[in-house]
């Protein structure tokens, strides 16, 4: 394939992604539920395929069903248990917080007064006052939104329908999901294939890492300080240990506003600096768990997008397209991410490392 030929292959492709925009954009609300089909089908693919092709060679529906069969195990835990008890934690939250701002006005600041850290007029009433109306605003529309989706019969049908389309839609994906590749590839010109097929699985090496190996990393990150913190006692260790988890895909900054957090938790809760110093050493192991263990293990060297480019193209899709543009976010990033370094890998005097964007580069 000479120059003059891949440039319009890559101008083709780009043509491509923009008309699938326009498409996404005006179909969003139909193929939210095919979206998440689709998402479930790529995070559950490897699994499928390990028990398919692995030692135990189980025949692939069989695999599906059994993958199946987790997910909505995994989900009924989370709505019933995880659920419930974030909610309640949340809700206890809140009701404290003004006690807590009490608190700050007439222990805390008085004394940053004196040493001039602060100025004398804070404004922690008008920040007190505002919060009890949010927190009344807030109360009624959580109320609205339990009476709509489950006191409805109309709102209910409708999720469920919506549920029973996702998981028909998931499962045929899945069980079919090798098919679906192969009959794509029969369909790509035979001189553009290959480099078609290559770039193909670039964006699937940065989806992987990114989908499948960030997102366990955060899992496991929430649970272990969720778990650690509620062995030490910590209120709200499980509020907590999700914050850390999530904001663990931007290095540090997940270790550093969860440990900020409990620290102040723990320091208003109880009379003594040893649940402190617990809360240090647990933060401190589970830094170390991340950067030793967990990240060399599940992500390595692997290609992936830098975590401030996740976080802008989840927010960007999101704010043009909805949960839909969330959900495509990452796969149009990672195939624009490609194409980038593919055409800049053809340009004279320019090496593909100039947008080596892995985490920690």
């Amino acid at each position: 394939m000479n120059p003059l030929q891949q440039s319009l292959l890559f101008v083709a492709i780009l043509f491509g992604i923009g008309l699938l925009g326009a498409f996404i954009y005006h179909l969003a609300p139909v193929l939210t539920p095919f979206a998440i089909a689709a998402l479930i089908a790529y995070l559950t693919d490897p699994l499928v395929e390990r028990l398919n092709k692995g030692k135990w060679k189980i025949p692939r529906t069989v695999s599906v069903v059994g993958v199946f069969v987790i997910v909505i195990l995994v989900l009924v835990f989370v709505m019933l248990f995880l659920v419930p008890a974030l909610q309640q934690q949340i809700t206890t939250l809140l009701s404290k917080l003004p006690g807590v701002i009490d608190w700050v006005q007439t222990d805390i600041v008085p004394q940053l007064i004196t040493y001039g850290i602060v100025p004398e007029d804070l404004g922690l009433d008008t920040l007190k006052s505002t919060l009890k109306e949010h927190m009344t605003q807030a109360t009624e529309v959580a109320k609205w939104v339990w009476t709509t989706l489950f006191h409805s019969g109309l709102a209910i049908m409708e999720w469920g329908m919506r549920i029973v389309i996702i998981f028909v839609a998931a499962f045929y994906l899945l069980r079919d999901w090798q098919n679906i590749l192969t009959a794509i590839k029969q369909l790509l010109p035979a001189n553009y294939a290959p480099t078609i097929i290559r770039i193909t699985r670039q964006c699937d090496t940065v989806l992987g890492t990114f989908v499948r190996g960030q997102l366990t990393v955060m899992i496991a990150l929430g649970g272990f300080y969720g778990v650690g913190l509620a062995i030490i006692g910590v209120n709200f260790s499980l509020l907590l240990g999700m914050l850390a988890g999530l904001l663990s895909i931007v290095p540090y900054l997940g270790s550093i506003v969860g440990l900020g957090a409990a620290l102040g938790v723990a320091y208003v809760q109880f009379p003594t600096l040893l649940p402190v110093v617990a809360v240090l050493v647990l933060f401190g192991i589970g830094h170390v768990l991340e950067g030793v263990v967990l990240t060399p293990l599940l992500i390595g060297d692997k290609l992936g997008l830098h975590p401030v480019a996740v976080i802008f193209a989840v927010l960007a899709g999101g704010h043009l397209l909805g949960f839909v543009g969330v959900i495509i976010a990452l796969p149009l990033t990672a195939i624009l991410v490609v194409i980038i370094r593919e055409l800049l890998h053809k340009l004279p005097n320019t090496s593909p490392p100039m947008l080596d964007m892995r985490k920690g580069s």
